[in-house]
């Protein structure tokens, strides 16, 4: 059952772009099963990516939604699930960007896939007109991107991940991510204590020893996707940008 419509704030009330507020109402209307990532807090700039989750099935769908609004694809070859819309918006002047992705995939090559997005897009919530993770995926999500995307904490993302530490638990699809990433001993139990202690020191240790054991051969199916992707992301970047 689709959730109830949400509540669209008027002007000055809600942070958003007016170009991400445009797009995000247009895939409200044409019923896009869709939620942010993160950054609910940065969208009024426009700078910088907005990171979007939505339902594989609804992915013509956003691609039909977005069009009239100005939107275009761009060219995401070795970026696993990863598609890129951009439009130009002249009031402001800016390129405004939505990174969507129908799977989540972590990874530098996006070489951990997950089977979460269908059960994270169920536990959605709605707050002032935006579809958000719910406060245990928003916890997962983050710090596997932090860990695994990022090895690295930014400020921002530390006052988030301590914010969201308290909902957090050790029972969704995500976390079970954690146990394949990192080396025996290093669970999701153990990293939501790490988070809750503030240890950033040993979190970011065990992300960089997390890319050694993996690279190492761990997983065979994981090293293919990093080469595959790696060599699909220099043939993008030597290729005429016309051809997609």
């Amino acid at each position: 059952m689709r959730d109830k419509a949400p509540t669209w704030l008027a002007p000055g009330e809600q942070a958003i772009h007016p170009a991400v507020s445009r797009a995000l109402e247009a895939l409200e209307r044409s019923n896009v099963h869709w939620c942010l990532l993160r950054g609910e807090t940065d969208l009024a700039s426009g700078e910088g990516d907005v990171d979007l989750l939505v339902a594989r099935r609804d992915l013509q769908r956003l691609r039909d939604a977005l069009a009239p609004l100005g939107y275009v694809p761009l060219r995401a070859w070795g970026r696993g699930p990863h598609r890129f819309f951009v439009a130009y918006d002249e009031a402001s002047a800016r390129r405004v960007k939505l990174d969507v992705v129908t799977q989540l995939a972590y990874g530098r090559y996006q070489e951990l896939r997950t089977v979460a997005a269908a059960g994270c897009l169920a536990r959605r919530r709605y707050i002032g007109g935006l579809a958000l993770l719910s406060p245990g995926d928003a916890f997962w999500a983050l710090l596997l991107h932090c860990m695994l995307d990022r090895e690295t904490f930014s400020v921002a993302h530390r006052v988030r991940l301590l914010e969201l530490a308290g909902e957090a638990d050790c029972d969704i699809e995500l976390r079970n991510i954690a146990d394949v990433a990192f080396a025996e001993g290093w669970g999701a139990a153990t990293l939501l204590e790490l988070v809750r202690a503030e240890d950033w020191t040993a979190l970011t240790t065990i992300a960089k020893d997390g890319r050694a054991t993996r690279a190492n051969g761990r997983r065979l199916e994981m090293w293919l996707r990093v080469l595959v992707n790696r060599a699909l992301r220099r043939a993008s970047n030597v290729l005429p940008l016309g051809r997609r």
